[in-house]
């Protein structure tokens, strides 16, 4: 037989891999227990839910502006210092800089180790280290900008032009003025705009570390959630929208103007302007983070706490790995999984019509896809403990309440991603075939969705990756997987299981990361 005979044909991996998503997706239903029936008997009890919610105590905003402005000071410098940290970490990391195998192959497995522990997990330790408030959850937000920056920073410094590369070394400049000259011109705007996105992620991201006692805004939403007072609860949710809604505007314009250019020519002079004010901008707005900021500083038991932490840590609970008669590690885990991968289907599919909706080449009018993309950002802004908070009144504290909470939040990222992505293609082919008469649907089927498919399946698998951090979390307030039997150590110092569970998590993100990521290449 032939190797050509004996190759399989593209036709049947296909099939195969349809085949083995719809085991997972009957499997996670399984697992989780998520049927339409149990979900539509609850409805009457969400709607319960946000009536109380409804109208939002509108007199409570006078109380909400000074823990918001603590949390865009703790976002300001959480981002700054993680990103004084993640860049040279980057540059370590990038085959094309570090040609030392020694350097960069550490410098990715510490990236990795990093990145792989959510930001709410890293909140809650250091609350138990250096006690509740700003610096706890300061100090989250540092690992969390450093995971994600140094990621994006070094795939961003291996697409570099070699070129200029290869003519440095050529004439034997120096590993510095090779980054100097050869690197950073070239990445410096994508590294600014890798920057501005992570500011408003982690914007997002402070919002919800009071939950543990991080800070923030956060720790309000908590009081007024332990209170009953959901009316409070909207108003502070109001309030993070509106603030993020004006972050994103201006984050966005940045962003493009970076990355694109200005579509007006600009005069040398002019630029020069626009970038000592934006410099100032920026330094005045670390004076205020640093001045306006109450960090405690480490308490007189953090040596001790912290001595204990790793001392359990490294002499993890083996023996909750498998445990036949209770809950163990691979159970919760697999929960969690279930939870990731049901929760991320939902969203794919229903985040669909709203993509194009946000889409400005999918419609006449800007007005249009305008709230179609304020759609999406209202539901983004929405944490997902409070989704998971609503989605429990309906189904329960279990792991439904959790694919639920994922997926409705994640119609808010993925929609987003998959708007730019149907903005970003060639329109070329859609007015060919609209000149030849055809109809919508036809150009929908030949001309965009042909175009878009491997950017939806990548954006898709990407936002997989992050739902299985965020549900290794939402057992915090019962929605089900390895974040239950993770706070329930955390309040009890139970540090050998401490150590066991965060082990499981990130052996188990970094597989899922690696799947993926190799995908991720294949298709785009």
């Amino acid at each position: 037989m032939s190797a050509s005979a004996a190759k399989r044909p593209p036709r049947t991996r296909f099939y195969m891999t349809l085949l083995l998503m719809v085991l997972f997706l009957v499997g996670s239903i399984y697992q989780t227990g998520a049927t339409l029936t149990q979900l539509a008997s609850g409805t009457p009890e969400i709607f319960k839910f946000i009536g109380e919610m409804f109208p939002p105590d509108w007199a409570f905003f006078g109380d909400i502006w000074k823990p918001m402005a603590q949390t865009l000071q703790m976002s300001i410098l959480g981002t700054v210092i993680g990103a004084l940290f993640a860049y040279p970490m980057a540059l370590l990391a990038a085959r094309n800089v570090t040609s030392s195998s020694w350097l960069f192959y550490p410098a990715r497995l510490f990236m990795n180790l990093i990145r792989t522990i959510p930001d709410l997990l890293y909140a809650a330790l250091f609350a138990v280290l250096v006690g509740f408030g700003p610096t706890a959850g300061t100090l989250a937000l540092i690992f969390f900008t450093f995971g994600i920056l140094s990621k994006l920073a070094y795939e961003s410094t291996e697409a570099i032009d070699p070129g200029p590369l290869e003519a440095m070394t050529a004439v034997g400049a120096s590993k510095l003025k090779l980054i100097r000259f050869g690197v950073l011109p070239q990445v410096a705007p994508t590294y600014l705009a890798h920057f501005l996105y992570t500011f408003e992620v982690s914007i997002r991201a402070s919002a919800i570390l009071g939950l543990v006692g991080a800070g923030g805004i956060g720790l309000l939403l908590k009081n007024t959630l332990d209170l009953f007072r959901y009316d409070q609860s909207c108003a502070i949710v109001i309030y993070t929208l509106l603030v993020v809604v004006i972050i994103d505007l201006v984050s966005t314009r940045f962003r493009t103007y970076l990355l694109k250019g200005s579509k007006k020519p600009m005069s040398e002079s002019r630029a020069r302007t626009y970038r000592i004010i934006g410099i100032l901008a920026v330094v005045a707005l670390i004076v205020w983070a640093l001045t306006g900021l109450e960090l405690t500083g480490f308490q007189p038991t953090t040596w001790q706490l912290t001595k204990a932490m790793f001392t359990g840590l490294f002499h993890p609970d083996w023996g909750y790995i498998y445990n036949a008669d209770g809950e163990d590690l691979l159970r919760t885990l697999l929960e969690t999984l279930s939870i990731s991968y049901l929760g991320n289907f939902v969203s794919a599919i229903v985040c669909l019509p709203f993509a194009f909706w946000a889409a400005a080449n999918m419609s006449r009018f800007r007005a249009v896809s305008g709230t179609g993309k304020f759609f999406l950002s209202v539901i983004r802004t929405i944490p997902e403990i409070i989704m998971a908070l609503i989605f429990i009144k309906a189904v329960g504290p279990n792991a439904y309440a959790g694919v639920m909470a994922l997926g409705l939040h994640s119609v808010g990222m993925l929609g987003k991603l998959y708007a730019e992505a149907i903005e970003n293609m060639d329109m070329g082919p859609t007015e060919a075939m609209t000149a030849v008469g055809a109809n919508f649907w036809q150009r929908m089927s030949f001309a965009v969705i042909p175009q878009v498919i491997p950017d939806f399946i990548s954006y898709t698998l990407y936002r997989f990756e992050i739902n299985v951090r965020s549900a290794t979390l939402l057992g915090i307030i019962g929605a089900g997987g390895i974040g239950t039997p993770l706070i329930f150590a955390l309040n009890a110092r139970q540090w050998p299981r401490v150590g066991i569970i965060l082990i499981g998590i990130i052996i188990t993100v970094s597989i899922i990361d690696y799947i993926s990521g190799t995908l991720r290449k294949r298709i785009v």
